[in-house]
């Protein structure tokens, strides 16, 4: 592997090394605290070890799940993109939850012996909150109180956990039962902090706990209470709206300072003041089209659900709040090799940016753009004229199904469009998920390692 290729490995997986060591740290600490083989020796010490296991794994897990959702440029070195940064946190996410529902499971599955009906009742109300009698002593108060905590936390998660993964909520509605997430991760962090277990007996692992919930409660309170506040949006005004078809063009200039980008990044925009056209007042990721060093900001957007289809709506003069820019996938990190760029529809705009900024890449570039029909096509005289003929190393390749007697684009047609096919070059695709899985499987059939393909596959609609 060259240096470039072992940054890179870095960024990929970076993050995920970061998180399975974090995570595990306060097992290390139990196991510091515990006799393994004493622990284990009933089926009331498995159950009550693996209870606080998985309890101490997902709290942690959890904490990061809240940083991953910072949605911050830095949070990219350890991913390589925020798209993958999201992969990250919806993973983490998953495994959080999953981890601290059983925690109390198991905790409670310990009560539960051969006569099961007479214990089942006593480890079914341990999931329930308890009566808080202040009469009794100090201690008896606290472990009931961080008993409720951790219950509340609980039973939030498990609302969470199936409104995530098992129903289907319209967007805004699934990014409003997300803000309780902090919600619940504070009762968690209490219960932490109050319970007499292990993290009493261990000063080492209930600061760590700890450490890691106020950061977790940091990171919620940055990006979803305070966010307004907090996050750096750049204020961008709409100078012109082109709707042709399904695809909506929008234009913006800066209203103040002017957002820097590298080709082929996205941004996350949203147009205030504009419900009563019909627009959905929420931040949606699209990648630029234009160039770094042209005046403004050029998108293209195609209708491919309620929030772009509602931007036909969109008029001149329209105030836009503009987060970012993000991404990796910028040619310009991957060395100098011959580059093969191929998108499929409106997956041209981060290619659109980067054949823009083509002065700053020595080598040659081969871009395969694949469309349904001739007239789908983007900027097709741009790419097909002007472009080659002011940068000899740009090819530019079409690809229309329609005149391909309705057969998808190939791996096998790009690499015989391509001097020398895929050895030694480096591969970006951009389009519809389908399509770029298709994609990759195919190349990589050809024995092009993973590393060598390079995808954008953030998209919400």
């Amino acid at each position: 592997m060259t240096d470039i290729e072992i940054k890179l490995w870095l960024e990929k997986y970076g993050g995920w090394i970061l998180i399975w060591i974090s995570s595990f740290i306060p097992v290390f600490l139990w196991l510091g605290i515990n006799d393994i083989g004493l622990e284990f020796s009933t089926a009331y010490g498995v159950f009550s070890s693996l209870g606080e296991i998985f309890g101490l794994i997902g709290f942690v897990l959890y904490a990061i799940n809240l940083v991953l959702a910072l949605r911050h440029r830095w949070l990219e070195n350890f991913f390589q993109g925020l798209n993958r940064v999201y992969i990250a946190h919806h993973i983490t996410g998953g495994f959080a939850l999953a981890l601290l529902v059983f925690h109390p499971f198991f905790l409670a599955a310990r009560s539960l012996d051969f006569k099961f009906m007479e214990t089942f009742g006593y480890a079914a109300r341990f999931l329930w909150p308890r009566a808080i009698d202040t009469a009794e002593s100090y201690l008896v108060v606290q472990d009931a109180v961080s008993i409720n905590a951790g219950i509340i936390a609980f039973w939030g998660m498990v609302v969470l956990l199936i409104l995530t993964f098992f129903v289907k909520l319209p967007y805004r509605f699934w990014l409003f039962t997300h803000r309780f997430l902090g919600v619940a991760f504070l009762f968690a962090l209490l219960h932490i902090i109050t319970i007499s277990s292990d993290t009493s007996r261990s000063a080492a692992m209930k600061w760590y706990l700890i450490a890691w919930g106020l950061v977790g409660i940091a990171a919620f309170l940055y990006r979803t209470v305070f966010g307004n506040v907090l996050v750096k949006r750049y204020p961008y005004k709409v100078t012109k709206v082109i709707v042709q078809g399904p695809m909506t063009m929008i234009e913006l200039k800066p209203m103040a300072k002017t957002m820097q980008f590298k080709p082929g990044q996205f941004i996350f925009i949203r147009f205030k003041w504009s419900e009563e056209k019909g627009v959905i007042p929420e931040a949606h990721p699209f990648s630029i089209a234009s160039g770094p060093a042209e005046d403004g900001l050029r998108l293209y957007v195609k209708a491919l659900g309620d929030f772009t289809s509602s931007l036909h709506g969109l008029e001149d003069g329209t105030i836009a709040e503009i987060e970012g820019a993000f991404g990796r996938f910028t040619p310009a990190r991957y060395g100098t090799a011959p580059q093969v760029w191929i998108a499929g529809g409106i997956g041209i705009t981060p290619f659109l940016s980067m054949a823009r900024s083509l002065q700053q890449l020595p080598q040659k570039v081969y871009l395969v753009y694949s469309v349904a029909t001739r007239s789908e096509m983007v900027e097709a005289s741009i790419l097909k004229d002007f472009l080659p003929e002011h940068y000899k190393n740009f090819v530019f390749i079409p690809y229309i199904t329609d005149e391909q007697d309705g057969k998808f684009l190939t791996a096998d047609f790009v690499e015989s469009q391509v001097d020398g096919g895929f050895a030694g070059k480096e591969l970006f695709l951009c389009g519809p998920p389908p399509m770029m899985k298709s994609m990759r499987a195919q190349i990589r059939g050809k024995g092009i390692p993973n590393r060598k393909i390079h995808s954008e596959e953030f998209a919400m609609s």
